[in-house]
């Protein structure tokens, strides 16, 4: 689909009342709550300097119901704070009483963030525009806003009320980070020619399994290289190293992987050797001498060397998580050696996920690489060329304008 946006570029939104739909969903550290990593922070407080005129309300989800990271937006609002230099006001509520009070009482430049928007039962199902309009959400605030800015293309594929909903009844304008993501990918995803090199590491087995699958069912994949957790995963399923040793207990997810194996045989680039812990330091053994109380954390030198020769041959190439315990500076090697390839490589290159965006900052290679997204799953999806409800809504509403921007 060839996407017309309305562009904060061209657009005047001063005075006017703004909901901004982001995605500042972020790794918690279950022990404490605090967030870990402020890479989409980061980036959706550059899109609220574009709106810097006008009165923001600021609205996102975070975590999943039943998980340690379903908490509240109230440290979200500190950590913006800080990186703005501005004051943004923390709501303890979505779309009650409270919420419509500090709407009518704002001033331009002042910005709302507010809770949890999963905290809302309706926030956590899939439903048409038609349907999201009439969502308690979309019917209780639209009323107190002029425009919509979507920027949460990390969770551009949830057709949920926040960000298919206002699009219906206002003019939607696409956040800079959507903005960035379609001018960078509209070619890749228009031609279906193109093919990838993929690297996948990472700790998120089952949803790196959707996306193999997706990649390679859309035509995307030559050959896909494996570390971290999904590569050991890999590694138990072609019976090469013993399930113990995987730090794995989804059994359903080596199966899958034995599946894809079958099926895919010639898509898939293994581990040869790994990175084992003794007393806490790195070792490095081939899989034949890996043992049932050995714990897998990177991939091992040998493997190292193939995949930086596989990248030597690669026009194009999408990576997904680190391929080791990347904390641990005994265990960053395979991440730190591949990242610092491609970023000196000839390939053009799109890294997917916030850890990874993450340690290509610490690493100072983010300018090398072509294109550098926080999204995970959507930039998939996006990759194969499936409609995404957030795209699909800005293009409608850019219809819906009559402006050609």
């Amino acid at each position: 689909m060839l996407m017309n946006l309305l562009s904060l570029q061209n657009a005047d939104l001063s005075n006017k009342t703004v909901f901004l739909r982001c995605d500042i969903n972020s790794p918690v550290d279950p022990r404490d709550l605090s967030i870990l990593d402020k890479s989409r922070l980061i980036e959706v407080a550059n899109t609220i300097r574009k709106l810097n005129n006008c009165k923001l309300v600021v609205a996102s989800h975070q975590g999943r119901l039943g998980n340690s990271d379903y908490i509240s937006m109230s440290q979200h609002a500190i950590v913006l704070s800080e990186l703005l230099n501005r004051v943004v006001k923390f709501v303890p509520d979505i779309s009650g009483p409270i919420v419509i009070t500090e709407i009518q009482n704002m001033n331009n430049g002042d910005i709302l963030l507010l809770d949890n928007l999963r905290f809302l039962a309706e926030e956590n199902s899939e439903m048409l525009p038609e349907q999201a309009v009439n969502s308690h959400l979309v019917k209780k605030l639209s009323p107190y806003f002029d425009v919509c800015v979507l920027d949460a293309f990390s969770t551009s594929h949830r057709s949920h009320p926040s960000i298919v909903g206002f699009a219906e009844l206002m003019p939607a304008y696409a956040g800079t980070i959507v903005e960035g993501e379609v001018k960078a990918l509209q070619n890749i995803v228009q031609n279906p020619d193109i093919k990838f090199t993929a690297i996948l590491g990472g700790a998120k087995i089952p949803d790196r399994l959707k996306s193999i699958q997706k990649l390679i069912n859309a035509g995307r994949i030559e050959k896909t290289l494996l570390g971290g957790l999904i590569g050991n995963a890999f590694l138990t399923a072609s019976d090469q190293v013993p399930l113990s040793s995987t730090l794995i207990d989804d059994k359903n997810s080596v199966q899958t992987a034995k599946s894809l194996l079958e099926q895919y045989p010639d898509k898939f680039v293994l581990a040869e050797d790994v990175a084992v812990e003794v007393d806490g330091k790195r070792t490095e053994k081939k899989l034949v001498d890996v043992n049932a109380s050995d714990k897998i954390f990177d991939i091992g030198t040998i493997t190292i060397q193939n995949f930086l020769q596989q990248i030597d041959h690669a026009e194009n190439i999408f990576i997904t998580g680190p391929l080791g315990v990347f904390e641990n500076q005994e265990f960053r090697l395979g991440t730190v050696e591949i990242l610092n390839k491609l970023a000196n490589s000839n390939a053009k290159t799109i890294t997917s996920g916030g850890h990874l965006s993450a340690v290509l900052e610490q690493l100072q290679l983010k300018d090398k690489i072509y294109h550098v997204s926080t999204a995970g799953g959507a930039l998939v999806r996006y990759l194969t060329g499936e409609e995404l409800p957030l795209l699909q809504a800005l293009n409608n509403s850019a219809a819906r304008y009559n402006q050609n921007q």
